[in-house]
């Protein structure tokens, strides 16, 4: 009988009684009904249960069509045990996670404060840098200034002796000079203007300076001529002297510049006496004016310099001789009497009361500057005489 025929016969006695076949197993979990694909314990390893293949012949093994059951099945609280770890295991990979943030945040953190350090140490440091370049700037710019202003100050400085070097130069030339120019006029106008000096025929004396220096010139020509003796004169040429004419005044004749202006002397033949144009003065010059104070004006500011007294000096003088000059011989013999002085004349007046009331303003002050006139400090010597002049 052969083998389909036996299968036939198998199947036609079980139809009406089928076998019963058991529900899967899962190789993964042993757990009945689902397969492996289908286990929800996917972490779990597989168990190969199929049966063997292999042509070993150490333990050969046929084919099963159903697998033998396990002892041992696992229970519910394996279950719930399995369960719990899954969950504890997705706990910690949770937590895991929130560390691992938490870490990454703080280190975050870490750098962002580290760079925020090193961006202000940075800026601090240029800080510093700009303003040690500042304060050197500074330095160089204050040290240039300080050079200059002394700079300045040494040329404000020689400017200034400069200047008083030269207003006391000024002053002593304007000092000699008024002095010469009073001097001189007081030569040449008051022999004309003295009152009382007449001679018999009732006519004025005119008395006329000597020089000290041309008499003494002439002094010691004529001592030099009686020295000498024994002077053969036989076989002299007969003398001739110059023609006698009378003397020319000595002091500098003061006249109004001319546009004209010759220089012959052949229409000096005789001396005219100066007459002084006698001038009336329009209207009497109030007293309120004549007796100003003497404090009109106040002297510079600042320090007064010797040179600054000279000026104040000659300009005070000047201003009260401009006062006095308008002045009648009426209201000068009355300052006279006033101040203590002696009128001898108007123009003798002017000039003391002048000089009175400068010596009495500036009594206080330190001694003026000494003024040697030109006339003073040349020596008058026979070497300094012109040949012209000698005899």
């Amino acid at each position: 009988m052969s083998n389909s025929d036996r299968w036939e016969e198998n199947r036609g006695s079980n139809d009406g009684d089928r076998r019963q076949y058991r529900a899967p197993t899962c190789f993964n979990c042993h757990e009945p009904g689902h397969y492996a694909n289908q286990c929800p314990h996917c972490d779990r390893r597989y168990y190969s249960s199929r049966p063997s293949t292999s042509t070993s012949s150490v333990r050969p093994r046929s084919p099963r069509r159903y697998e033998a059951r396990r002892a041992h099945s696992p229970t519910r609280k394996d279950f719930e045990l399995r369960e719990k770890l899954v969950e504890l295991t997705h706990g910690v990979a949770i937590m895991r996670e929130h560390i691992d943030a938490e870490k990454a945040k703080k280190e975050a953190k870490a750098r962002r404060k580290l760079e925020r350090e090193r961006e202000k140490e940075e800026e601090r440091r240029r800080m510093e840098e700009e303003e040690a370049r500042r304060a050197e700037e500074e330095a160089r710019r204050e040290a240039k200034l300080q050079k200059k202003q002394e700079k300045a100050k040494k040329e404000a400085t020689a400017r200034a002796e400069m200047k008083n070097e030269v207003t006391l130069h000024a002053a002593m030339m304007m000092s000699e000079i008024k002095d010469d120019w009073i001097r001189q006029w007081k030569t040449s106008m008051m022999p004309a203007t003295v009152v009382g000096n007449k001679d018999e025929k009732g006519k004025k004396r005119v008395e006329y300076g000597s020089d000290a220096g041309s008499s003494s010139r002439c002094i010691v020509h004529h001592r030099e001529r009686k020295r000498e003796e024994d002077v053969p004169l036989e076989g002299s040429p007969p003398m001739e002297l110059p023609p006698k004419r009378t003397p020319r005044k000595g002091g500098i004749k003061i006249t109004e510049p001319c546009e004209r202006v010759t220089r012959s002397k052949a229409r000096r033949k005789g001396v005219r006496t100066p007459i002084p144009a006698k001038r009336k003065t329009p209207v009497k010059t109030p007293i309120t004016k004549t007796l100003k104070s003497a404090k009109t004006k106040a002297p510079p500011n600042g320090r007064i310099t010797p040179a600054n007294k000279a000026l104040l000096r000659l300009r005070y003088r000047d201003t009260i001789m401009r006062e006095l000059k308008d002045c009648d011989a009426d209201e000068l013999q009355r300052i006279c009497k006033e101040e203590g002085l002696h009128y001898d004349g108007k123009i003798d007046a002017i000039l003391d009361i002048v000089e009175y009331r400068s010596r009495v303003r500036f009594a206080g002050e330190e001694r003026e500057v000494e003024v040697i006139p030109v006339s003073d400090s040349t020596d008058a010597g026979p070497e300094n005489v012109p040949e012209g002049t000698q005899g």
